[in-house]
């Protein structure tokens, strides 16, 4: 019998972590799967790794040649895959034992075509990425930032192959493939739990690779935005293009400018949620800590309902605003 899902694996000279993200995977309670793991032309020990650990669990599979990057590998595990849905996986993570069964579960409750999870950083940063949880939040939310965690996502294979990764998208190469699937109608979901330590370390992105990917974000967000947006606001797509970058530091006016953006769109879609967690993403890209007070209390009063997950962070930006930047540097000391 075929399995229900195939893994993608993409691995260049991971040797220092493979072994501990081989171990999650071989200790899925959700038995049915294929591993493809894809040996990038590494220099290291990675391929000794994997056909070690396939040697005693036959359910990996390896595939090794020169480097041709993480585009090409991703695309060529797609390509190999025998089963209905495609788990991506990254060669330094930890997936927890029950992810593959409850994101399974998950699709085929919700009736989604892409799913992730929330993830637990380890490593050089720790703490949660808890992203929204619903089709209609998600799709708002990708308008600003990425609402999949790259390495959790589980997939249809028939939509992966219509659509595959893009060289354009190089270093942005999930938040385009998510922007393009969104285009195309597919219905996204995350688990609302945490299914995989996501590991952090120094020089993940270089400055150049930061470079190369904010512009290709960007590009992405320019054909995404005026396609997400009702028609009464398609007016301000250029405008919200410019101002929805994550990085982008706002002044007082642009701050302003995307909270009555914020009302206009929730009067125009009322049932759609998550806009509370853009607006506090947006509060926290600007410095003036008064303009945060202030719209930190209009937030709930124009029916910005927050997820259990993000009162947490609602209290922390007002109290920091409270105490002051002074105040704060002297508790520090």
């Amino acid at each position: 019998m075929t399995p229900r899902i195939s893994i993608v694996l993409p691995c260049y000279n991971a040797a220092a972590h493979l072994q501990e993200t081989l171990d999650s995977l071989s200790m899925q309670t959700l038995r049915d799967f294929e591993c493809i793991a894809i040996d990038d032309g590494s220099s290291d020990a990675t391929r000794a790794i994997l056909e070690a650990h396939a040697a005693i669990d036959p359910r990996f599979k390896i595939i090794s040649r020169e480097n041709r990057g993480l585009i090409a590998s991703l695309n060529e595990g797609i390509a190999a895959a025998q089963c209905e849905w495609i788990a991506r996986m990254d060669a330094d993570d930890i997936a927890h034992p029950t992810r593959l069964e409850k994101q399974l579960a998950h699709v085929e409750q919700t009736g989604a075509d892409i799913c992730g999870c929330w993830i637990r950083f380890f490593g050089d940063r720790q703490g949660e990425w808890r992203m929204p949880v619903d089709d209609s939040a998600i799709r708002v939310y990708l308008m600003f930032n990425s609402p999949l965690a790259h390495p959790t996502v589980l997939a249809k294979t028939s939509l992966m192959r219509a659509h595959p990764y893009d060289p354009a998208n190089q270093h942005a190469e999930d938040y385009g493939l998510w922007c393009t699937l969104a285009q195309a109608g597919a219905k996204f979901a995350n688990v609302p739990e945490v299914l995989l330590d996501y590991r952090t370390h120094a020089g993940q992105i270089t400055q150049s690779r930061a470079d190369a990917l904010l512009a290709a974000a960007q590009q992405s967000r320019a054909r995404y935005i005026p396609a997400a947006l009702p028609p009464a606001l398609q007016s301000v797509a250029p405008r919200l293009t410019e101002l929805a970058e994550p990085g982008r530091v706002l002044t007082a006016d642009e701050c302003h400018w995307l909270f009555v953006f914020l009302l206009r769109l929730h009067k125009e879609t009322p049932a759609i949620g998550g806009l509370g967690t853009i607006w506090l993403d947006a509060l926290q890209r600007t410095p003036d800590a008064g303009l945060k007070l202030v719209l930190l209390t209009r937030l709930m009063q124009h029916h910005y309902p927050l997820p259990g997950s993000e009162i947490r962070r609602y209290r922390r930006l007002i109290v920091r605003c409270l105490m002051g930047k002074s105040l704060r540097d002297r508790l520090r000391k």
